[in-house]
């Protein structure tokens, strides 16, 4: 009698715990077990050359942990391209490991499609070593990409950046969204940059290397120097441009104004606008600019061209601080939009918004997107220092989006991640005075902490700092690649510059 109880207790603790497993919730839905973690898939692609002839190079699914910290977690796959090496390159390089910006990289496939990409983009590289991409992980060709619905680029333009109705929509569209993915079993703790930097390690080991040179810029170098700081022993060498560390995810207004403020000077003193300055110069121009809309908001009927109807697009104090770096998103144009405006005629910026407006979805944001970024996130002291600078008083709240948004994702790596961190690993770090993503100050902060590094100020240089340098100096670019090779530094410059621009003369009506 005791037995046949203990069978039916046997049984039906069975039955329970077979109920709870079926329960339980994961993105992994097919019947087949999933990848094991650590596991790489490689298969030839072949890209057509301008020459009509196919370069054979290897394309991978990498397979990974979502979250490391879980034992069992579940599986996610990185895709991986693979340029190898030409008969040019010393085979004792260390291969160059590309970790591009965003995050929001789309991958390679689109970029290979168009003929001539692979010659201009990758294959100087190749002479010197294998060059790797590693896609970012829920975001492009990575699986799951965790695309989610519109959110602050849903806003039309008569709705104001910073309102307490764009607040609500913003947060009503992440929190939802956040709550899709959970119910599919995914863990979102997973998407951080340390994860993200574990993925570039999982993928040396999976392809044979000891040891890499890392390029990254942007986000590209925040996940860098996260590697850099996970396994410093793999890296041989480092280069960085567009410079992003560790507490420098949210832009900080200050240095942002500063760009355009050594863009003004340049610009005040050009004979292509000379007699044009508004008196007090470009600066002064768009402090009067905001403080005329502010004390009397107006709207502007513009035809819009997807519609056919006539849109209301309403200028006030938050659209105008969100015209203080143009409207024509180009920094040849930036001054003669500061005097358009400044002259009275909004027309064209009108137009410019509802372009904008009509031209937002042509691009989702994912799920990791945030929480890679809110994760990242800022220090409560720099968080301060930002919000009292009177440079918001001119860009708007820049970080605007962060700060409403970040809190429906509940990712934070914490304060301790966000303290800069010293190395000796040998590094060049390219920065352009007139990056307006990643600003110029960014990196004087951080070169100290670069104990064997060599800063290159890039003057009137972009955010794609080393791409310009290399279009304008063939010295500066076999240079860099004698750094790749071997750590020989002594072909780079201690400074560049860029030719002076050519700005936009205003047509003033």
């Amino acid at each position: 009698m005791k037995s046949r109880k203990l069978l039916f207790l046997i049984v039906l603790l069975l039955c329970l715990s077979i109920s709870t497993n079926a329960q339980k919730k994961t993105f992994h839905t097919s019947k087949a077990p999933a990848p094991k973690a650590g596991s790489m898939f490689i298969f030839p692609e072949r890209i057509l050359l301008e020459n009509g002839e196919f370069l054979n190079a290897e394309r991978a699914i990498m397979f990974v942990p979502l979250n490391r910290s879980k034992e069992n977690s579940d599986v996610i796959s990185l895709d991986v391209y693979r340029f190898k090496a030409s008969d040019k390159a010393n085979p004792n390089t260390p291969p160059i490991f590309l970790l591009h910006g965003g995050p929001g990289f789309e991958g390679l496939e689109a970029q290979l499609k168009e003929i001539g990409s692979f010659e201009k983009k990758w294959q100087f590289m190749t002479d010197v070593a294998d060059v790797i991409v590693v896609s970012q992980r829920g975001i492009g060709p990575s699986k799951p990409t965790t695309i989610i619905e519109k959110t602050v680029e849903n806003f039309p333009p008569d709705i104001a950046y910073n309102d307490a109705q764009a607040i609500d929509s913003l947060r009503n569209i992440l929190t939802k969204e956040r709550k899709v993915w959970e119910e599919l079993g995914l863990d979102l703790k997973g998407f951080t940059v340390l994860e993200a930097a574990e993925d570039v390690n999982d993928v040396r080991k999976a392809l044979g290397y000891d040891k890499i040179t890392i390029w990254g810029g942007s986000y590209g170098s925040h996940w860098g120097m996260s590697l850099m700081r996970l396994h410093p022993e793999i890296i041989e060498r480092a280069i960085l441009l567009g410079v992003e560390g560790p507490d420098h995810t949210y832009d900080d207004p200050g240095y942002t104004w500063n760009v355009y403020k050594r863009i003004a000077e340049e610009a005040e003193n050009s004979d292509e606008l000379k007699g044009l300055i508004p008196p007090g110069g470009l600066i002064s121009a768009v402090e009067t600019i905001i403080n005329r809309i502010k004390a009397n908001p107006f709207t502007v009927d513009v035809m819009d061209p997807k519609t056919k109807k006539v849109q209301k697009v309403i200028f006030d104090e938050n659209t105008a601080k969100h015209l203080s770096r143009g409207y024509s998103n180009d920094l040849a144009s930036w001054p003669a939009d500061v005097i358009t405006l400044y002259n009275g005629d909004f027309e064209d910026a009108a137009k410019q918004i509802v372009l904008r407006y009509n031209n937002s979805d042509s691009k989702f944001i994912t799920a990791s997107y945030y929480m890679l970024d809110c994760g990242s996130g800022i220090t409560p002291l720099r968080l301060e220092k930002q919000l009292a600078d009177p440079a918001n008083n001119i860009l708007g709240q820049i970080n605007w989006e962060y700060i409403n948004g970040c809190p429906c994702w509940d990712s934070n790596l914490g304060n301790d991640f966000r303290k800069n961190f010293e190395t000796n690993i040998p590094t060049v770090i390219v920065q352009g005075t007139w990056d307006r993503n990643t600003p110029f100050e960014n990196a004087l902060e951080l070169v100290p902490y670069f104990k064997d590094s060599k800063f290159i100020p890039l003057k009137r240089g972009p955010h794609s700092a080393i791409k310009a340098a290399m279009q304008v100096s063939e010295v500066f670019k076999n240079g860099l690649m004698k750094f790749v090779e071997s750590g020989d530094r002594s072909g780079l410059p201690d400074k560049m510059e860029l030719p002076t621009l050519k700005w936009i003369v205003p047509k003033l009506k």
